[in-house]
């Protein structure tokens, strides 16, 4: 059986940054966080975090205060249905966030904020008081993302500045694409028979990208986009992390740019 935590709560869908997609994005001065739900398709006890994430930025954690993150993991996939988001490299950097924050195991549903394990998130309360404390902080990155349409998919350059001289050399910078507004008719496993819906699921991740001895990191690159993405629900995450105990010094969401 899979291991989690309880609630109950409904979902209501929002675009990933609620306005029009942009093609030049900017990250603020104060600390945004960064939320990975480590989840499954074949785990019983993870459509109520699924919707708890989903229901974020209706709750005024919008993307100016926290960046939520699905990473679907497959080793359920034993249990009788495959996930489809799922992707062993998402596994992978679980259990590496686990020892950065010295967690004791892995586990799904898994929340991290800011790399450290949360375990008592389905309160507003204690997540509002958590993430004030991360957003009450000066940001110790900045970020800067530009996107360009092309027939290829979407041309991304990212400039990131590690602004704590003594993380220069144990940050790493993430970009992550996102999709939102997915489901799954499920036929077998433990969530058989239900449909389940999904948001900020990262379909692609690019890193870890290293900045150099000064700080910082100069990055461009093109991401293909599949073609059974939903292209007006897709949106890119950059985010800056120290090694040392996975706390997140910046993060920025955008919705994908439409403009070539």
């Amino acid at each position: 059986m899979c291991v989690a935590v309880g609630l109950v709560l409904t979902m209501t869908y929002l675009p990933l940054a609620g306005a029009e997609p942009g093609c030049e994005s900017h990250s603020t001065p104060r600390r945004v966080a960064v939320i990975e739900l480590y989840t499954s398709e074949g785990c019983n006890s993870c459509p109520l975090a699924d919707r708890w994430v989903s229901s974020l930025p209706l709750r005024g954690f919008n993307a100016d205060r926290v960046v939520p993150l699905a990473f679907h993991v497959g080793y359920w996939d034993y249990l009788g249905w495959r996930d489809r988001f799922a992707q062993a490299s998402f596994s992978v950097r679980q259990r590496a966030q686990a020892d950065r924050g010295s967690a004791r195991f892995v586990y799904t549903p898994q929340l991290l904020l800011n790399g450290a394990d949360f375990r008592q998130p389905f309160l507003d309360s204690v997540f509002s008081e958590r993430l004030a404390k991360v957003n009450s902080r000066v940001a110790a990155a900045d970020l800067r993302l530009v996107q360009r349409a092309d027939s290829a998919g979407v041309s991304i350059e990212l400039e990131s500045r590690v602004i704590e001289p003594s993380a220069h050399k144990f940050s790493e910078t993430y970009v992550a694409l996102l999709e939102n507004n997915l489901s799954s008719e499920v036929r077998a496993g433990e969530n058989s028979g239900k449909v389940l819906l999904h948001d900020f699921v990262v379909r692609e991740m690019i890193g870890p990208l290293r900045a150099d001895s000064s700080g910082r990191l100069h990055w461009s690159g093109t991401v293909a986009l599949q073609s059974h993405w939903k292209h007006p629900d897709l949106g890119i995450a950059a985010f800056v992390q120290d090694i040392r105990d996975g706390d997140v010094l910046q993060a920025l969401q955008a919705p994908l740019c439409s403009k070539p």
